[in-house]
């Protein structure tokens, strides 16, 4: 009698508990899915709400250059599209190193943002210790804006292409000297491509900053000069300088008369300063792709663009994936140049 009653008593706590175990493991299975789905839900719903509050662009430079005037231009058309402010925040110095490490150590959420020049590539093509990476700690949004790099002589002189000059440096014993204006830019890895493709002599003169290297060019103490179309176009504009190539592939509209480097035979010489948008790496993607569609939409729907290219820009407004290849390669290109020019920043 009493092994019947438990032998009931064990049915009856089976059925009740195979119910249980059943809906505890359907309440398990809801609740895996509710949490696979939660964080999608909440990026969309925080990219919908996003941005909530101003968004902080550092500039890595001292106000009132290229740089910054394209940083201020473009974060007031994004601002209107995003209904935040977008405050510039200059952060100079070490070769713009501060304020990219600024932004790398930022956090992720797409109120921190990095508007940078080329020395985001070029300080490792330079081998600089630098305490970020910038592969791995920053979050490409759009390339934005070039500035193609001129080569100008003094009028005095007979040169009127790349070729004169190379040729007068192999004729004469003391070669020819070239004037750049900052000893880690572009402009010097150009200068020492040209070199050493050509078999040029060919001696380079460094200064510290535009402004005296024009100078000394325009009063004939050095007879060639490679800078960027701002600010020396204008001097060939003016006729106190002569241009005999841009380093592009393309005319400028600013100086149509001038050939490229490319119709020259030399699109080694490619090159430019370059500007891009870049947020902290971990900056949700749907942040990035709301970030990087304002950057078009402003290009497109602005007097921005045509702003720019009247000054000598060539813009760009590109995918994140673009400017994520144009950096890498851009580190790729110019480390071996370096290395081979024995090129040391002190």
């Amino acid at each position: 009698m009493d092994d019947s009653v438990a032998a009931a008593g064990r049915e009856l706590n089976d059925r009740d508990v195979r119910p249980r175990r059943a809906l505890i493991g359907c309440s398990m299975l809801l609740a895996s899915a509710l949490a696979a789905a939660w964080p999608l839900a909440a990026s969309a719903q925080g990219t919908d709400s996003y941005p909530m509050k101003p968004i902080r662009v550092i500039v890595p430079v001292v106000a009132g250059g290229g740089l910054d005037n394209v940083a201020r231009m473009l974060a007031q058309q994004m601002s209107e599209r995003l209904g935040q402010p977008l405050v510039v925040e200059n952060r100079p110095g070490a070769a713009g190193v501060i304020g990219m490490d600024a932004v790398a150590k930022a956090a992720p959420d797409g109120y921190t943002l990095l508007f940078a020049a080329a020395p985001i590539a070029l300080n490792t093509a330079l081998g600089m210790k630098l305490p970020y990476d910038p592969d791995r700690d920053f979050a490409p949004i759009s390339l934005a804006a070039s500035l193609p790099v001129l080569f100008a002589v003094h009028p005095s002189t007979p040169y009127k292409s790349l070729a004169d000059v190379v040729e007068a440096s192999k004729r004469r014993p003391d070669g020819v000297a070239y004037a750049i204006a900052n000893i880690g830019a572009v402009t010097r890895l150009i200068g020492e491509t040209w070199k050493a493709r050509t078999g040029a002599n060919l001696t380079m003169v460094a200064y510290k900053g535009a402004g005296q290297a024009i100078q000394d060019v325009i009063g004939g103490t050095v007879p060639v000069i490679i800078d960027a179309m701002i600010p020396t176009g204008a001097h060939v504009g003016a006729g106190r300088l002569r241009g005999i190539a841009v380093g592009s592939e393309r005319r400028s509209p600013l100086l149509p008369n001038v050939p490229t480097v490319v119709e020259q035979g030399h699109p080694e010489l490619v090159g430019s300063g370059f500007y891009g948008l870049l947020a902290p790496a971990g900056t949700p993607p749907a942040i990035i792709a709301k970030l990087n569609a304002t950057v078009v939409d402003a290009f497109a729907h602005s007097n921005i663009r045509e702003r720019l290219v009247q000054q000598g820009y060539e813009v760009h407004a590109s995918t994140p994936q673009a400017y994520t290849d144009f950096i890498r390669k851009e580190i790729e290109r110019w480390t071996p140049v370096v290395k081979s020019a024995g090129i040391k920043l002190e």
